[in-house]
């Protein structure tokens, strides 16, 4: 299967792969993968790409170094995304990652997740789903923008109108920060279907629900 029928069975459709010819359009900071040739080194200028974040995701850097079989710099839409190719199993899976983001709207996010999204992706997901990974900034929502159709006790049991969202596990769970307390946000998981799980690690979930997306 050749490149373009990857993107497209993967949602990608009208996407182009960009070449050293397209620097004009593609912003500075990820000209170092228009310019090189070689898969392998186009792999090992990712991964240290994304190094300030290894120890918080060490499930997810294992599965780029086993993975991780191609990166690309594609426009979609008259957007410039960044396309990563894993193969597991003699099945592809796609995942696209946004430009860093400089909106405003980010001062919401914690510090590190901050970082990641001015440093690393606006947004880093599973092409098909859009989910699975973080969600771009413009795509975050309170969870009072929403209906869930929860019994009223599960509803007050969380602050819906400081409490949002920056993943989905594509099963009715969704990743969330509360941000009651700005000094010191609180994460949890929110489900369609049941309780909330409070008080969790937000990178040790991150990590362990991208990994399953991946290898379940």
């Amino acid at each position: 299967m050749d490149i373009k029928n990857i993107l497209e069975s993967n949602g990608l459709y009208e996407a182009r792969i960009l070449s050293a010819y397209d620097y004009i359009s593609v912003p500075k900071d990820w000209h170092f993968i228009l310019k090189e040739d070689s898969k392998k080194i186009r792999k090992e200028l990712m991964l240290n790409y994304w190094k300030s974040f290894n120890f918080l995701l060490p499930k997810t850097m294992a599965i780029f170094e086993e993975y991780l079989d191609d990166i690309f710099v594609i426009s979609h839409y008259n957007q410039v995304k960044m396309v990563y190719l894993f193969v597991i199993d003699d099945d592809y899976i796609v995942y696209v990652g946004n430009y860093p983001s400089s909106d405003t709207k980010i001062a919401i996010l914690p510090e590190k997740l901050r970082e990641s999204y001015i440093h690393i992706h606006n947004g880093w997901f599973e092409s098909i789903s859009g989910g699975l990974g973080l969600l771009p900034i413009e795509k975050i929502q309170f969870l009072d923008e929403s209906e869930w159709g929860l019994p009223q006790e599960i509803l007050q049991s969380v602050e819906l109108s400081k409490t949002y969202y920056v993943f989905h596990n594509g099963g009715g769970g969704f990743l969330c920060i509360n941000t009651e307390n700005a000094a010191n946000p609180k994460s949890l998981v929110w489900w369609t279907n049941n309780r909330p799980k409070l008080d969790i690690d937000f990178w040790s979930f991150l990590d362990s629900w991208i990994e399953i997306g991946f290898l379940y």
